[in-house]
């Protein structure tokens, strides 16, 4: 594997975008030359040096234009790659726009398309009546016949209950960067308390819809824990505050906004809360138990009942059970569970490089 293109929606923000980064700056670190390819010009997110990124934005004119949006940007990723040839031994798209470009451009048949959530939940349960219907048979024609990588067992899973059909499904989950993690999380934390007393932790973003941090603050106060919950990430603010205020839990929930560094918390907590209707493979639930830090989670789609296995599946609770939530949260605070060695080795650098090398040899 000498050279390799990723297609992304964008490289602003994002868990997705930021996996990209991670994986491109492994494959930099092996030799591999690497591209990414924005179809978009959101950009911002820090590029590793020696990593090429050109952009093929499309923005539709007028409706006739939006309607046939996909197309017209795939001739457009034509034009360019005709413009500027290059072989790759490997293509990647990410995210749905770049599925659905790639998949009408001339890399459609040598392309594999990485998907980044659970599609049967982000995609389709969003939906209600005729409109789920119609939704579930976009995805099925979009994936079916097309070679598939997916974060989880329980990605493959949900292209099978919806009916689609790959060419092939290879599982390769996210990178957890191991050696890094060490030297982040042993960085001081910005205050003084929360270097020096215990706390619960929830890491990501601050929203009802998805992230469920609703359903997080019911859990945390079923749990009777005196322990505070400590936030970390930006979103809607407001949003949380109000329901921390209807549930009497002021002063006892403090949101800190976004840290760029959030690992020396991470190490720190007692426990990582994540209370999420889906994820993709949810990267805080590794890179806690990375810092050493046990997690109480939703069972929910896709990928906690795929990391939080063994003894750590006592941290995994149905969702819409808050009484589950707070009884687990309860339960590990008590008798923490120990996190195998091993764990996390399947996450490690070396380990998904061999993955993509083996979709070159294959």
């Amino acid at each position: 594997m000498q050279s390799v293109l990723f297609v992304i929606d964008q490289l602003a923000s994002g868990g997705a975008p930021r996996s990209v980064l991670k994986l491109a700056r492994a494959m930099r670190d092996e030799g591999v030359s690497v591209t990414l390819m924005s179809l978009s010009d959101r950009l911002g997110l820090p590029v590793p040096e020696g990593v090429e990124v050109c952009v093929v934005p499309f923005v539709p004119r007028n409706r006739s234009e939006k309607l046939h949006r996909y197309q017209l940007h795939a001739h457009r990723l034509d034009t360019y790659l005709a413009d500027h040839p290059a072989s790759f031994d490997l293509v990647v798209a990410n995210l749905h726009q770049a599925h659905q470009v790639v998949s009408r451009s001339c890399l459609a048949d040598r392309a594999w398309l990485c998907i980044r959530s659970d599609p049967r939940q982000e995609l389709i349960a969003s939906q209600r009546g005729w409109r789920r219907w119609v939704k579930r048979l976009k995805v099925r024609r979009l994936y079916s016949r097309q070679r598939l990588i997916v974060l989880s067992e329980t990605n493959r899973q949900s292209l099978a209950a919806i009916g689609c059909r790959p060419r092939d499904v290879q599982v390769i989950p996210n990178i957890v960067n191991l050696s890094g993690l060490q030297a982040l999380m042993e960085a001081p934390v910005a205050e003084r308390e929360w270097a020096e007393q215990d706390f619960c932790l929830y890491v990501g973003r601050l929203a009802m819809a998805q992230k469920r941090l609703d359903r997080l603050l019911r859990g945390y106060l079923a749990s009777g824990t005196r322990l505070p919950l400590v936030l970390i990430g930006d979103g809607d603010r407001a949003g949380v505050e109000r329901e921390v205020h209807r549930l009497g839990l002021e002063g006892r929930v403090i949101l800190l906004g976004a840290r760029d560094n959030p690992y020396p918390y991470m190490r720190r907590a007692r426990l990582l809360l994540l209370s999420s209707d889906y994820e993709g493979l949810p990267n805080v639930l590794l890179e806690a138990l990375a810092c050493g830090t046990p997690a109480v989670s939703t069972d929910c789609l896709s990928g906690p009942s795929d990391i939080l296995q063994g003894e750590l599946a006592r941290g995994l609770v149905p969702l819409g059970d808050d009484e589950a939530f707070g009884a687990a949260v309860s339960d590990l605070l008590s008798n923490p569970p120990a996190i195998p060695p091993m764990l996390l080795h399947a996450y490690a650098p070396e380990s998904i490089l061999s993955r993509y090398r083996a979709l070159v040899d294959n």
